[in-house]
């Protein structure tokens, strides 16, 4: 009986599947940390959706132009 369980666990017997499991966890991992990685960089790289008008609002609003500079900048943009 002895010789039978050292035998069932020495070549893997229950445990055995775990090897199997594991190897398939490794590789759905990397691809859902590579998902990951370039999904939060695109949520970052939003610069491309500010328009002219947006930053010109932006500096109007920080104060770094006047009124009129606002609105002689924005004729020229549209």
């Amino acid at each position: 009986m002895r010789q039978l369980c050292f035998e069932y666990f020495n070549r893997g017997g229950m445990f055995r599947w775990m090897g199997g499991g594991l190897m398939m966890l490794f590789p759905i991992l990397l691809i859902v940390l590579i998902f990951y990685f370039f999904n939060k960089n695109d949520k970052n790289n939003n610069i491309e959706n500010v328009t002219p008008l947006d930053i010109l609002k932006k500096r109007y609003a920080r104060g770094e132009i006047t009124k009129q500079e606002f609105e002689d900048m924005k004729k020229d943009i549209q």
